[in-house]
């Protein structure tokens, strides 16, 4: 089997990325809202964006992964207040997804390494959220270390859902911590192929 590689996202990636986005959601439920409530491309390209990867397996492109800002809201508040740190030190992991054809191939862990990786690179504290029904990727989150910190309810997940999971990763103290889900430990664990 071909090792997941990850790159910086490049404008050409666009129309494949969209492709496979639309290809999962119906079995995925992700985004949770679809058609989004804004263009595809505004979904995956968004204006608090800092980073964005994508995962390439055999010369193709295989799944998403970017790094937002936090805003100063209700959600920012109660992960910073969780890590102890203003907002402007959060970085919250988004929009990852992979072609779900190659479920089982360490395409989600590659990518969520990359983006843990560079958000604890820079200093920052490392959050996502996500809706509680998406079972596959909160026991990703989970095997990986991040901890839930509260639950919230945006506007547009409905009243039968159960509230958004807030999630962080806790920082290391020690530069030598292995944090489950960054290149240091996957690569330990014969994953992490970069």
């Amino acid at each position: 089997m071909p090792d997941v590689l990850t790159r910086i996202r490049r404008d050409v990636d666009i129309p494949t990325l969209l492709g496979i986005l639309a290809r999962q959601q119906a079995e995925t439920q992700y985004p949770f809202r679809w058609p989004p409530d804004r263009a595809p491309e505004r979904f995956l390209r968004r204006p608090s964006e800092r980073e964005a990867w994508v995962a390439e397996l055999g010369g193709h492109i295989v799944g998403h992964v970017a790094i937002q800002s936090v805003a100063d809201d209700e959600l920012g508040q109660m992960w910073a207040a969780a890590h102890g740190l203003p907002i402007t030190k959060l970085r919250c992991i988004s929009v990852l997804y992979a072609d779900r054809r190659l479920s089982r191939h360490g395409i989600g862990s590659a990518l969520l390494a990359r983006a843990t990786q560079r958000a604890l690179a820079d200093g920052g504290a490392p959050v996502l959220d996500v809706v509680a029904g998406h079972l596959g990727a909160v026991s990703l989150y989970v095997s990986r270390g991040w901890q839930e910190v509260g639950r919230f309810r945006p506007e547009w997940l409905p009243a039968s859902e159960e509230p958004v999971r807030a999630m962080i990763l806790p920082r290391p103290e020690l530069a030598r911590h292995r944090i489950p889900g960054t290149q240091q430990h996957l690569h330990e664990k014969g994953i992490w192929k970069a």
